[in-house]
């Protein structure tokens, strides 16, 4: 599964780019919102992680883009330092699929990965 993770901040980044490789997926990387969106518009992503607190486009403004701009449909998962119910509650409205609190495990998002894959179907 091709999954694009943004994130402004490099260690982070560097870590999930890693462990999702690990996991047997393929990486691609975006330092912020307008970088994302120039890799989902060339690139086949199955799958989005992103922060939601970046400098320019935010992930929340982000998964707006995507979904209403872009009409994107792939699983989007939004993850945050600020972990409320008014936080969770607008990740969910705007059209992300799930959320997940820093610091997280690497199981954590493995598992929300597995939630949200489809199954490879040959063609």
């Amino acid at each position: 599964m091709n999954i694009l993770i943004v994130d402004d901040e490099k260690m982070t980044l560097n870590a999930l780019q890693y462990s999702i490789e690990s996991l047997g997926h393929v990486a691609f990387v975006a330092e912020t919102g307008e970088e994302a969106i120039s890799q989902v518009t060339e690139n086949k992503i199955d799958f989005i992680i992103s922060d939601i607190m970046m400098p320019g486009i935010s992930g929340l403004s982000l998964v707006s883009l995507l979904r209403n701009v872009y009409l994107c449909q792939m699983p989007i998962l939004l993850i945050s330092t600020l972990d409320n119910a008014h936080m969770r509650n607008s990740s969910h409205n705007i059209g992300a699929d799930s959320f997940i609190s820093k610091p997280f495990s690497i199981a954590d998002i493995a598992y929300k990965i597995n939630k949200y894959a489809k199954p490879e179907t040959n063609s």
